[in-house]
């Protein structure tokens, strides 16, 4: 969860998460729990409740974390999973090696991430 590290699921961060899903026109293409999660989720916000069940708020991360990369810009997305990498190999990495790093694991097959990360 490399994007949503910080994400507290309240009544405004949850509708500016679904009115940025929809106004990218990503809305539509999560999945049907995922979107019913949210609404109901908002319902029950907008009525007075307070969510304290960590499956849930862990639930809510999931999808948050699937909307924000389906809706953020590449760039955005190779720095935060480059700066990942970088802090892992102990990598003093500033933005445009954290980019490069970012993009090589994006664009690198899945059947050889697994020995990606493994140093020789």
């Amino acid at each position: 969860m490399l994007l949503t590290a910080g994400f507290v699921p309240s009544l405004l961060s949850l509708s500016a998460l679904k009115s940025r899903a929809l106004r990218k026109g990503v809305w539509f293409r999560l999945d049907p729990a995922a979107r019913a999660l949210v609404d109901a989720t908002l319902l029950y916000l907008k009525r007075g409740g307070v969510i304290k069940s960590p499956a849930l708020i862990n639930a809510l991360r999931a999808v948050a974390e699937r909307i924000m990369a389906m809706t953020s810009p590449l760039r955005v997305l190779a720095r935060a999973v480059g700066m990942a990498i970088a802090r892992a190999r102990g990598i003093q990495a500033d933005e445009e090696r954290a980019v490069a790093l970012g993009l090589q694991w994006i664009n690198t097959p899945k059947r050889y991430k697994n020995f990606a990360l493994v140093e020789p």
